[in-house]
């Protein structure tokens, strides 16, 4: 009698203890040896699930039967040739008709008669029910994960599944790539297509390796994914529903959407490559006009940039002469020394702070009672919500839609109340004040062009080249500060500290005037603005140490 030989493993998650489909061969052959009756008209080997009707080889199988190529099957069980009841009942029809005469397993003894075929029934009925029963004990488990806070399913990247206890943990060094992504787009400074460039050139990564997929280069469209993907700020999606989840959040809610701010951020020219670091910000001290920049290659190959005044192509012509890069990176070098915060100042300024802390801290706890306020408030809104569902007063997808909102709100305020309650007092303005006097420097020196613009952008104001030389005269309240000893009157904004009187031999040691002085400095208009500069250019220097340590 003329056979088919049929092996079938499937890659769902039913189908994983099954044996592999080499194995099932050799025990088929072991069947084949034993019997020399059979006549073997050719072998499938297919890796499909048989859970839903479809698989094109078992259909060619029973198609090439029904044309009498064949007279039956063998298989090394029943539950390799189906597992839903369309496939089960081609069998049993084929067997009625007497297109097929026989099927033979290796677990199994079928019987061609109306007792086989209906215990063959019986087991085909067995698969679909398992198959069934596994997917209600999927979907239970997937429930009570739900429930839990941890996302069914495989974990992003950046994490990992711990089998030993079901839940999603960080993974190592790709969870501090992917945090590295984040702030390098929170900067402000860099299009997603600038950091997959840095992800992919300079820092070559590649995405972690799980069974056959993974090791490969981050793709554009995966980054704009990981960017955008709720997680990472402690929520997922399900079946179109946001959870609030129980994994550890690798960005702050605030963080995250001010991020989709930046990624979707409508009508801003993307930042371009400048070719000079120093072209469109000193201008001519002669004339007026921009200063720009030219590169020009000695007889030896050695190639210069020069900045020079943009009318030296223009009639009347500027007859400012030009100026080195390295000499005018000289000059600017020597400013940024000479705005160091002495020694002295900086120790008044820490006791002067320190004390006043206590009054922010007091200030701070009367804040914080807002944002408890918010929490509850919003908490009972969520409550009313459900109620309202409950009655049926809201259908189905204004609830889920307004849910969301709430949930997101209430996750944006419980972070904001629990930075109040965990966070050290500090005052924020003389502290960058500090950190910018004495680090400029060296950040200059070791920066980028980009970190090199950004500091002269934030201590500078209007930049001049003139006579070969930068006139670099320092922003409020940036000041040339070796010189704050000798002049104490030059603390701060000027027309804000004339309503203190501070004692007339006070070098930065009134113990009366300490606090008044303090706050008119820092509520200088010129610090605040220059905090919010100061913090992109901290964010995307940390960016750059990050990376440097891995």
């Amino acid at each position: 009698m003329k056979y088919f030989v049929y092996c079938r493993k499937s890659q769902e998650a039913e189908d994983r203890q099954v044996m592999s489909l080499a194995s099932q061969a050799d025990e088929i052959d072991r069947l084949i040896a034993a019997d020399h009756t059979i006549e073997i008209v050719d072998r499938y080997d297919e890796a499909f699930s048989a859970k839903q009707p479809g698989r094109p080889l078992f259909d060619a199988m029973l198609k090439r039967i029904e044309d009498g190529e064949a007279d039956g099957i063998i298989a090394w069980h029943p539950d390799r040739l189906a597992r839903n009841s369309m496939d089960g009942g081609r069998v049993i029809y084929l067997l009625d008709t007497g297109a097929m005469k026989d099927l033979r397993f290796c677990s199994y003894a079928f019987e061609n008669s109306s007792q086989g075929k209906f215990m063959l029934n019986i087991i085909f009925g067995y698969s679909k029910y398992y198959v069934d029963s596994l997917s209600e004990n999927v979907k239970r488990g997937f429930r009570t994960k739900l429930r839990n806070g941890w996302r069914p399913n495989l974990a992003p990247i950046g994490y990992r599944n711990c089998r030993e206890t079901g839940t999603i943990v960080p993974d190592g060094e790709h969870f501090e790539a992917v945090k590295a992504m984040f702030e390098l787009l929170l900067t402000g400074s860099y299009t997603v297509s600038h950091i997959h460039r840095i992800v992919c050139d300079r820092w070559g990564y590649v995405t972690p390796v799980w069974k056959s997929r993974g090791g490969k280069q981050l793709g554009r469209s995966a980054l704009y994914r990981i960017l955008s993907n709720p997680f990472y700020a402690g929520y997922f999606r399900w079946n179109g529903e946001l959870h609030i989840g129980s994994h550890q959040p690798l960005i702050s809610k605030a963080a995250f959407e001010k991020a989709q701010t930046l990624l979707h951020r409508p009508n801003q020219p993307r930042p371009k490559k400048l070719a000079f670091v120093y072209r469109g910000i000193f201008k001519c001290g002669a004339c007026g006009l921009g200063v720009t920049a030219e590169r020009k290659r000695k007889p030896g190959g050695r190639t210069y940039v020069y900045y020079h005044c943009t009318r030296v192509h223009r009639t009347p012509r500027c007859r400012q002469p030009s100026i080195e890069e390295k000499e005018l990176e000289r000059q600017i070098v020597a400013f940024l020394d000479r705005i160091r915060l002495p020694k002295s100042i900086d120790d008044w300024l820490n006791r002067a702070t320190n004390a006043t802390e206590a009054e922010i801290a007091q200030a701070r706890s009367q804040a914080m009672k807002p944002l408890a306020n918010r929490v509850k408030g919003l908490k009972r809104q969520i409550e009313t919500l459900t109620d309202l569902r409950v009655r049926e007063i809201v259908d189905d997808a204004e609830f889920l839609t307004k849910r969301e909102h709430l949930q997101l709100q209430l996750g944006k305020a419980e972070e904001e109340l629990q930075r109040a309650q965990t966070e050290t007092v500090t005052f924020e303005p003389v502290r960058i004040l500090e950190m910018l006097c004495n680090g400029a420097k060296n950040w200059f020196s070791a920066g980028d062009e980009e970190t090199k613009r950004t500091i002269l952008k934030i201590l500078c104001s209007n930049p001049v080249l003139k006579d070969g030389k930068a006139l670099l005269e320092a922003k409020k309240p940036f000041v040339e500060l070796h010189h704050l000893a000798q002049f104490p009157h030059l603390r701060g904004d000027k027309d804000l500290v004339r309503r203190v009187t501070p004692h007339p031999n006070m070098p930065f040691q009134d113990p009366q005037g300490t606090n008044e002085v303090l706050r008119a400095w820092t509520s200088d208009h010129a610090v605040l603005v220059t905090t919010k500069e100061a913090q992109r250019l901290f964010d995307k220097i940390a960016a750059q140490e990050i990376h440097r340590s891995n």
